[in-house]
Protein backbone atom coordinates (compact mmCIF):
# COMPACT_ATOMS: atom_id res chain seq x y z
CA UNK A 1 0.00 0.00 0.00
CA UNK A 2 2.85 2.39 0.85
CA UNK A 3 4.57 1.56 -2.44
CA UNK A 4 1.39 2.27 -4.36
CA UNK A 5 0.96 5.58 -2.56
CA UNK A 6 4.60 6.49 -3.23
CA UNK A 7 4.34 5.78 -6.96
CA UNK A 8 0.94 7.44 -7.20
CA UNK A 9 2.18 10.65 -5.57
CA UNK A 10 5.29 10.72 -7.75
CA UNK A 11 3.25 10.20 -10.93
CA UNK A 12 0.80 12.90 -9.85
CA UNK A 13 3.67 15.26 -9.04
CA UNK A 14 5.25 14.51 -12.41
CA UNK A 15 1.98 15.29 -14.20
CA UNK A 16 1.63 18.58 -12.31
CA UNK A 17 5.20 19.59 -13.11
CA UNK A 18 4.76 18.61 -16.76
CA UNK A 19 1.55 20.63 -16.90
CA UNK A 20 3.25 23.69 -15.39
CA UNK A 21 6.19 23.40 -17.79
CA UNK A 22 3.80 23.01 -20.74
CA UNK A 23 1.77 26.06 -19.76
CA UNK A 24 4.90 28.16 -19.25
CA UNK A 25 6.35 26.91 -22.55
CA UNK A 26 3.14 27.70 -24.43
CA UNK A 27 2.99 31.16 -22.84
CA UNK A 28 6.62 31.93 -23.74
CA UNK A 29 7.10 30.31 -27.14
CA UNK A 30 3.64 30.31 -28.77
CA UNK A 31 3.16 33.99 -29.51
CA UNK A 32 1.48 34.44 -32.89
CA UNK A 33 3.93 35.56 -35.58
CA UNK A 34 2.11 34.53 -38.75
CA UNK A 35 -1.57 34.24 -39.66
CA UNK A 36 -2.91 33.25 -43.09
CA UNK A 37 -6.52 33.99 -44.06
CA UNK A 38 -8.35 32.50 -47.03
CA UNK A 39 -11.90 32.55 -48.35
CA UNK A 40 -12.86 36.05 -47.24
CA UNK A 41 -14.17 38.39 -49.94
CA UNK A 42 -16.26 40.65 -47.71
CA UNK A 43 -13.85 41.35 -44.86
CA UNK A 44 -10.17 42.23 -44.94
CA UNK A 45 -7.59 39.92 -43.38
CA UNK A 46 -7.24 42.30 -40.45
CA UNK A 47 -10.98 42.31 -39.83
CA UNK A 48 -11.10 38.50 -39.84
CA UNK A 49 -8.18 38.39 -37.40
CA UNK A 50 -10.04 40.75 -35.07
CA UNK A 51 -13.12 38.52 -35.17
CA UNK A 52 -11.16 35.32 -34.52
CA UNK A 53 -8.23 36.37 -32.32
CA UNK A 54 -10.13 37.50 -29.26
CA UNK A 55 -10.46 36.41 -25.64
CA UNK A 56 -7.94 36.72 -22.81
CA UNK A 57 -4.83 35.80 -24.81
CA UNK A 58 -5.44 36.86 -28.43
CA UNK A 59 -1.72 36.77 -29.28
CA UNK A 60 -1.15 33.18 -28.19
CA UNK A 61 -1.49 30.67 -31.04
CA UNK A 62 -2.48 27.69 -28.87
CA UNK A 63 -5.06 29.72 -26.94
CA UNK A 64 -6.63 31.09 -30.13
CA UNK A 65 -6.76 27.61 -31.67
CA UNK A 66 -8.33 25.96 -28.60
CA UNK A 67 -10.70 28.88 -27.97
CA UNK A 68 -12.09 28.59 -31.50
CA UNK A 69 -12.33 24.80 -31.21
CA UNK A 70 -14.35 25.03 -28.01
CA UNK A 71 -16.41 28.10 -29.00
CA UNK A 72 -16.56 28.36 -32.81
CA UNK A 73 -17.45 31.82 -34.09
CA UNK A 74 -21.12 31.86 -35.11
CA UNK A 75 -21.95 35.56 -34.97
CA UNK A 76 -19.91 37.02 -37.84
CA UNK A 77 -22.29 38.61 -40.38
CA UNK A 78 -22.24 36.96 -43.83
CA UNK A 79 -19.96 34.18 -42.56
CA UNK A 80 -21.26 30.62 -42.28
CA UNK A 81 -18.21 29.00 -40.70
CA UNK A 82 -14.64 29.79 -39.62
CA UNK A 83 -12.02 27.05 -39.29
CA UNK A 84 -8.85 27.78 -37.35
CA UNK A 85 -5.82 25.49 -37.63
CA UNK A 86 -2.51 25.50 -35.78
CA UNK A 87 0.10 25.16 -38.55
CA UNK A 88 3.13 25.76 -36.33
CA UNK A 89 3.85 26.69 -32.74
CA UNK A 90 3.55 30.38 -33.74
CA UNK A 91 1.45 30.07 -36.94
CA UNK A 92 -2.31 30.01 -37.53
CA UNK A 93 -4.42 29.32 -40.60
CA UNK A 94 -7.94 30.78 -40.80
CA UNK A 95 -10.37 29.53 -43.46
CA UNK A 96 -13.60 31.47 -43.97
CA UNK A 97 -16.74 29.94 -45.51
CA UNK A 98 -19.07 32.77 -46.45
CA UNK A 99 -22.84 32.50 -46.70
CA UNK A 100 -24.23 31.96 -50.18
CA UNK A 101 -25.55 35.47 -50.82
CA UNK A 102 -26.79 35.77 -54.41
CA UNK A 103 -28.78 38.99 -54.21
CA UNK A 104 -30.30 41.59 -51.92
CA UNK A 105 -33.67 43.32 -51.63
CA UNK A 106 -34.19 46.58 -49.70
CA UNK A 107 -36.26 46.62 -46.54
CA UNK A 108 -38.88 49.35 -46.09
CA UNK A 109 -37.39 50.40 -42.75
CA UNK A 110 -33.82 50.39 -44.05
CA UNK A 111 -31.16 47.76 -44.62
CA UNK A 112 -31.24 44.75 -46.92
CA UNK A 113 -32.39 41.15 -46.97
CA UNK A 114 -29.77 38.89 -48.59
CA UNK A 115 -30.97 35.68 -50.20
CA UNK A 116 -29.47 32.52 -51.72
CA UNK A 117 -30.16 30.87 -55.09
CA UNK A 118 -33.36 29.31 -53.76
CA UNK A 119 -34.75 32.66 -52.57
CA UNK A 120 -34.16 31.91 -48.89
CA UNK A 121 -33.04 34.79 -46.64
CA UNK A 122 -29.52 34.11 -45.30
CA UNK A 123 -28.70 37.50 -43.76
CA UNK A 124 -30.39 40.76 -42.80
CA UNK A 125 -28.02 43.70 -42.53
CA UNK A 126 -27.56 47.45 -42.88
CA UNK A 127 -24.37 46.71 -44.78
CA UNK A 128 -24.44 46.79 -48.58
CA UNK A 129 -22.44 44.00 -50.24
CA UNK A 130 -21.97 45.29 -53.78
CA UNK A 131 -20.92 41.96 -55.32
CA UNK A 132 -24.46 40.66 -54.79
CA UNK A 133 -27.24 41.37 -57.28
CA UNK A 134 -29.42 44.29 -56.27
CA UNK A 135 -33.16 43.77 -56.80
CA UNK A 136 -35.16 46.98 -57.24
CA UNK A 137 -38.79 47.78 -57.94
CA UNK A 138 -39.77 45.72 -54.91
CA UNK A 139 -39.21 46.05 -51.17
CA UNK A 140 -39.91 43.97 -48.10
CA UNK A 141 -41.70 44.92 -44.90
CA UNK A 142 -39.73 42.31 -43.01
CA UNK A 143 -37.38 39.39 -43.56
CA UNK A 144 -36.54 36.40 -41.37
CA UNK A 145 -33.31 34.45 -41.78
CA UNK A 146 -34.13 30.94 -42.94
CA UNK A 147 -37.47 31.94 -44.47
CA UNK A 148 -38.26 32.56 -48.13
CA UNK A 149 -38.16 36.14 -49.40
CA UNK A 150 -41.63 37.57 -48.74
CA UNK A 151 -42.62 38.29 -52.35
CA UNK A 152 -45.69 36.97 -54.13
CA UNK A 153 -45.16 33.33 -55.04
CA UNK A 154 -45.19 33.94 -58.80
CA UNK A 155 -42.73 36.81 -58.56
CA UNK A 156 -40.42 34.90 -56.22
CA UNK A 157 -40.40 31.89 -58.56
CA UNK A 158 -39.72 34.15 -61.55
CA UNK A 159 -36.82 35.86 -59.76
CA UNK A 160 -35.25 32.56 -58.66
CA UNK A 161 -35.59 30.99 -62.12
CA UNK A 162 -34.17 34.09 -63.80
CA UNK A 163 -31.12 34.26 -61.54
CA UNK A 164 -30.50 30.52 -61.89
CA UNK A 165 -30.67 30.82 -65.67
CA UNK A 166 -28.23 33.73 -65.62
CA UNK A 167 -25.86 31.65 -63.50
CA UNK A 168 -26.31 28.61 -65.77
CA UNK A 169 -25.24 30.60 -68.83
CA UNK A 170 -22.51 32.43 -66.87
CA UNK A 171 -24.07 35.85 -67.34
CA UNK A 172 -22.75 38.08 -64.57
CA UNK A 173 -25.50 40.64 -64.08
CA UNK A 174 -25.29 43.47 -61.56
CA UNK A 175 -28.94 44.30 -61.06
CA UNK A 176 -32.53 43.16 -61.51
CA UNK A 177 -35.53 45.51 -61.71
CA UNK A 178 -39.24 44.70 -61.67
CA UNK A 179 -41.77 47.23 -62.96
CA UNK A 180 -45.27 47.73 -61.57
CA UNK A 181 -46.74 44.87 -63.64
CA UNK A 182 -43.95 42.38 -62.97
CA UNK A 183 -41.79 42.77 -66.07
CA UNK A 184 -38.10 42.14 -65.40
CA UNK A 185 -35.10 44.11 -66.67
CA UNK A 186 -31.53 43.13 -65.84
CA UNK A 187 -28.35 45.21 -65.87
CA UNK A 188 -25.36 43.74 -67.67
CA UNK A 189 -22.18 45.80 -68.07
CA UNK A 190 -23.30 48.91 -70.05
CA UNK A 191 -26.56 47.34 -71.18
CA UNK A 192 -30.11 46.87 -70.01
CA UNK A 193 -31.77 43.61 -71.00
CA UNK A 194 -35.55 43.72 -71.08
CA UNK A 195 -36.64 40.17 -70.20
CA UNK A 196 -40.35 40.86 -69.75
CA UNK A 197 -42.41 38.09 -68.17
CA UNK A 198 -41.40 34.54 -67.23
CA UNK A 199 -42.76 33.11 -70.50
CA UNK A 200 -40.12 31.25 -72.56
CA UNK A 201 -37.49 32.22 -69.99
CA UNK A 202 -35.10 29.35 -70.75
CA UNK A 203 -35.24 30.01 -74.50
CA UNK A 204 -34.64 33.72 -73.93
CA UNK A 205 -31.59 33.08 -71.78
CA UNK A 206 -30.13 30.57 -74.23
CA UNK A 207 -30.34 33.10 -77.05
CA UNK A 208 -29.02 35.83 -74.80
CA UNK A 209 -25.85 33.82 -74.16
CA UNK A 210 -25.21 33.74 -77.93
CA UNK A 211 -26.00 37.40 -78.52
CA UNK A 212 -24.10 39.15 -75.73
CA UNK A 213 -20.56 38.31 -76.99
CA UNK A 214 -21.48 40.06 -80.26
CA UNK A 215 -22.46 43.22 -78.35
CA UNK A 216 -19.39 43.38 -76.11
CA UNK A 217 -18.44 46.92 -75.18
CA UNK A 218 -21.65 48.47 -76.50
CA UNK A 219 -24.26 50.39 -74.52
CA UNK A 220 -27.99 50.25 -75.01
CA UNK A 221 -31.08 48.12 -74.41
CA UNK A 222 -31.61 44.58 -75.64
CA UNK A 223 -35.28 43.70 -76.05
CA UNK A 224 -36.31 40.12 -75.30
CA UNK A 225 -39.69 40.87 -73.76
CA UNK A 226 -41.69 40.10 -76.88
CA UNK A 227 -39.80 36.95 -77.85
CA UNK A 228 -41.88 33.82 -78.42
CA UNK A 229 -41.76 30.79 -80.68
CA UNK A 230 -43.89 32.73 -83.15
CA UNK A 231 -41.96 35.99 -82.80
CA UNK A 232 -38.20 35.39 -82.72
CA UNK A 233 -37.12 38.97 -83.37
CA UNK A 234 -34.61 40.36 -80.85
CA UNK A 235 -33.91 44.09 -81.10
CA UNK A 236 -30.91 45.97 -79.72
CA UNK A 237 -31.26 49.73 -79.41
CA UNK A 238 -27.98 51.55 -78.94
CA UNK A 239 -27.81 54.27 -76.32
CA UNK A 240 -27.76 57.78 -77.69
CA UNK A 241 -24.33 59.35 -77.62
Amino acid sequence: MRAFRFYFLNILLGIIILGIVSVVGIAIFCSVHKVSVEGSTIYTEEEIKQFVMDGKYPNNSVYVFLNNKIKPKKDIPFVDKVTVKLTGYDKLSIKVNEKDCVGHIPLEKGGFAYFDEEGKVVEVSEQLIERTIGVSGVSLKKAEVGEKVALKKEQLNFMVQLLKSMQKYELAISGLTFDEVGNATVSYENMLISVGKADFLEEKMMRLSYILPQLEGQAGTLHLENWSKDNTDIVFRKAEQ
